[in-house]
């Protein structure tokens, strides 16, 4: 029988979770990371996918690098977080132990896999007690170029990471109700 979570743990991960969220300054352990790559690795997604890789940037080069695509506001809420995150998918397959790039892996599966998985990543950065910033507005040459300019991986998905100040934190936006929003057919 499937198991419905709790109020406290949706609370968590979508009713109270900041949608902009202040920074506190306090860094992100290895270890918490690790396990953030464990949740997010289990989210399915097409089988026909390259594998995920995420870049953790901890230093402020790094993350300036980084920040070189973004747009001003973007930069902004990037730059007083612990961690920026690049989620990628592979656009190759292992040939005898070299990536080459396959056809059968288009970059548009890779970019729609790389949305989900970015969800997953959310979530398990919530769950985790981290508060995350998804970033979407970036400049994907100018990362590609950056972080991953032998092409075998295509970025997808931006976030800040980090501890958020819960009492400064604005509250997510509203949203429409179920009558509003959905239609069942």
């Amino acid at each position: 029988m499937p198991r419905i979570l709790s109020d406290e743990s949706l609370d968590t991960l979508f009713r109270n979770a900041a949608a902009e969220p202040l920074w506190l300054d306090r860094p992100v352990g290895d270890t918490l990371l690790k396990a953030l790559w464990e949740l997010v690795k289990l989210g399915p997604v097409s089988n026909r996918s390259g594998s995920a890789r995420i870049l953790f940037l901890r230093s402020t080069e790094a993350k300036e690098r980084l920040a070189l695509a973004l747009p001003p506001e973007e930069r902004a809420a990037l730059r007083p977080a612990s961690i920026a995150a690049i989620l990628a998918s592979e656009l190759g397959v292992a040939t005898d132990g070299a990536l080459t790039v396959a056809e059968a892996l288009p970059r548009a599966l890779a970019l729609r896999d790389g949305a989900l998985r970015g969800a997953y990543l959310t979530l398990a950065a919530r769950s985790l007690g981290l508060a995350c910033r998804p970033i979407w507005d970036f400049n994907a040459e100018t990362v590609q170029a950056a972080f991953f300019p032998e092409g075998m991986a295509i970025a997808s998905f931006l976030c800040a990471l980090g501890y958020s100040d819960e009492t400064r934190s604005d509250p997510t936006p509203p949203r429409r109700d179920f009558d509003e929003a959905c239609q069942i057919l």
